[in-house]
């Protein structure tokens, strides 16, 4: 069974710049202090709470970035393989 795998370059591309421009829109600020000098035991927890929300949200962010820009470098691989195949099926012709 003859199976072709076709990626349709300018999709991809602009579904990839969409993703970058979407994560780089993003905010992921938290608020870092709330009560101010506030002593309870419920607003400590509530600003480490806080905290460590803001550290996972900046983590997933840069996820997306690292896995769109991998995403990007194997988009433009397979396209510079198939322009190289292409060349070469071309030429033996």
């Amino acid at each position: 069974m003859h199976t072709e795998i076709q990626i349709q370059y300018s999709e991809t591309e602009r579904a990839l710049s969409k993703l970058r421009q979407t994560i780089d829109a993003w905010n992921t600020t938290y608020p870092k202090q709330i009560g101010g000098a506030n002593e309870l035991e419920v607003i400590n927890k509530l600003n480490e709470l806080n905290e460590q929300c803001q550290k996972m949200l900046e983590s997933y962010q840069e996820l997306l970035m690292e896995n769109q820009a991998a995403t990007q470098l194997s988009v433009e691989g397979m396209e510079e393989t198939d322009r190289t195949l292409s060349s070469t099926m071309t030429l033996s012709r």
